[in-house]
């Protein structure tokens, strides 16, 4: 099994709420959206390429609720992703973490 990571972040590693400014904004948060503009042709082409290579989704809690709520209404067969991430298995890592037996819990 092979594990690839593609997460948005700012050169100042901001990666909260890159695509709407109602997409995250917890603690005060206010600049959601910042990823937007910077979505040229290349990158959407860039973008779908990596996502054609997935065979499944892995979310945190909070961006598998966000995900759960929003994109399952984009159907729209023009779009470069809709059809092929609301196809593909999803799977949650959240909080607690089951401890196997005789490894203590992280502190």
């Amino acid at each position: 099994m092979k594990l690839t990571v593609m997460q948005f972040v700012s050169l100042d590693g901001v990666s909260q709420g890159p695509g709407s400014p109602q997409e995250d904004p917890s603690g005060g948060f206010t600049r959601g959206g910042w990823l937007v503009p910077h979505m040229d042709a290349s990158f959407v082409e860039q973008a779908s390429d990596w996502l054609g290579h997935a065979d499944a989704l892995l979310f945190g809690r909070r961006t598998y609720e966000a995900f759960a709520r929003d994109w399952p209404q984009i159907t729209d067969p023009g779009d470069p992703f809709a059809a092929r991430m609301n196809s593909l298995p999803k799977y949650v890592r959240h909080r607690p973490c089951p401890t196997p037996a005789g490894i203590p819990p992280p502190s």
